[in-house]
């Protein structure tokens, strides 16, 4: 597969570019016609209150998910298809992950395409759809009511479709088509997959009528859930990513084709083998999973060796343990498939290290770098110059944003370990120090939209000063 090519720049061009870009759609949002969101064209850009409620919405599911985590997980180890863990699982799927990744992609799409969103006319009754669809499943699954299950399911179904129609849309109008755009459209097809599957078992709980077929659609959904559509989108998405916030130039784009290639040829046979049960189709799927993977690791490194900005932030931190976790949980995961080693225990250490350590641990770390820019660019931008405003850097609370970093990374392994050994006590421990990791995130996302509130100006300061 050949990807058009397009004139090198240096970095400090890229940034420049993609800064500029950012700042055209954030700080001007009265140009757009917020009631209906209809008129987004040309230069017009997306309006902050598009992104930030799933960013925010997202970061919040992501507290709550670290509350319940310690009481929930040793149901885990005994039975994963527990209701309350069904309901903790989509929790970080639908109501994390999934939540934040439509947030930025709104807001970035855009901006890595050189081109305004598409079929936005009703874009402002996403969110609210979206949003009531997850809390109906979720209470659904905690509850273990399947009408509920269905009304927030097929809620889902149709916000996705909605969000699939845009985001199609603005791919296919694309004036530029960079390497990220490929595991967009990938990842677009997958996730229509994902929801019409999982609104499928969701109509099963209540009719029961797939007699034989219920555990190839359940590995079907899981496999293109956490690898067509979540892996596919944070694979793509680093491409511009890391290059962005680490100043990167040089980087061979061949091989991250041959990445989208060989991944997405995986993910096609290893559903093919779990439809038809066909072992040697799921093994040589697999094996290409792990070339993927694999190959995929050592481009990031060779990324990471060309970047201009020496000094690793946080950001960077995270996504290297979340490298580290694809790089070696998913061969484990499709070991394990191909010895039948499928007892809860250990398919509930392998859903921590895929679910939290790569793709959980790659979204907090990009929204420390994606929410502090929106925010500023929409606070500040139209300040600067006239009076002193703070580093974008600045709006993120260091401190607090590395003891998250330690707490995440102490935790989730340890979690593993004590899940494999079926430690509960030690266990629950590992997780409630991942969970304080994961609030520690979510109270500096709050902090960094906290900026949005107008600071009062000198003269009513003094007016208030006066006033007895």
């Amino acid at each position: 597969m050949s990807m058009p090519s397009h004139p090198e720049k240096s970095p400090f061009s890229l940034k420049k570019d993609m800064s500029q870009r950012l700042a055209n759609q954030t700080a001007s949002p009265p140009s757009i016609a917020i009631n209906g969101l209809g008129t987004m064209s040309g230069r017009r850009g997306v309006p902050l209150s598009v992104p930030l409620p799933f960013l925010l919405t997202g970061s919040c599911a992501a507290a709550l998910f670290g509350i319940l985590f310690p009481l929930v997980a040793p149901q885990a180890m005994l039975a994963p298809g527990f209701p309350h863990v069904l309901a903790m699982v989509h929790t970080v799927t639908l109501g994390w992950l999934t939540m934040a990744i439509m947030g930025a992609s709104l807001q970035l799409t855009p901006v890595i395409v050189v081109a305004p969103l598409r079929a936005t006319r009703f874009l402002r009754w996403h969110y609210p759809i979206y949003v009531t669809g997850v809390i109906l499943l979720l209470c659904g699954f905690w509850f273990m009511l399947p009408w509920l299950m269905i009304s927030g399911g097929s809620l889902v179904v149709l916000a996705v479709i909605h969000y699939v129609i845009i985001m199609g849309s603005t791919l296919a109008h694309a004036t530029t088509r960079p390497l990220t755009t490929s595991y967009l459209t990938a990842s677009l097809v997958y996730l229509s997959i994902v929801v019409c599957l999982g609104l499928t078992a969701a109509l099963n709980f209540q009719f029961n009528f797939l007699d034989w077929g219920l555990d190839q659609l359940v590995l079907t959904h899981i496999t293109l859930g956490v690898l067509g559509w979540l892996t596919n989108t944070l694979i793509g998405v680093s491409y511009t990513l890391v290059r962005l916030f680490a100043l990167v130039h040089g980087n061979d784009e061949r091989r991250g084709q041959r990445i989208f290639i060989l991944l997405n040829v995986s993910i096609v046979l290893l559903v093919l083998g779990f439809i038809s049960s066909w072992q040697e189709i799921i093994i040589l799927g697999g094996i290409i999973l792990v070339a993927a993977v694999w190959l995929f690791a050592y481009d990031y490194v060779c990324m990471l060796r060309l970047r201009k900005r020496k000094v690793l932030d946080v950001t960077q931190y995270h996504s290297i343990a979340a490298v580290v976790y694809l790089g070696l949980m998913l061969p484990g995961a499709i070991l394990i498939e191909s010895m039948g080693w499928n007892a809860p225990r250990i398919l509930a250490a392998l859903a921590l290290g895929i679910l939290l350590g790569w793709l959980g641990q790659s979204i907090v770390g990009y929204l420390y770098k994606i929410v502090p820019f929106l925010v500023w660019h929409a606070r500040y931008g139209s300040e600067v110059g006239r009076k002193k405003v703070p580093l974008m850097r600045e709006l993120v609370h260091e401190r607090w944003a590395w003891l998250s970093w330690w707490l995440i990374n102490l935790g989730l392994p340890l979690a593993i370990l004590a899940a494999l050994l079926s430690w509960v006590l030690p266990l629950q421990i590992a997780c409630a120090l991942f969970g304080i990791g994961l609030i520690l995130a979510a109270i500096n996302v709050a902090g960094i939209v906290s900026h949005l509130r107008p600071l009062p100006s000198s003269a009513s300061l003094k007016q208030e000063a006066s006033t007895p």
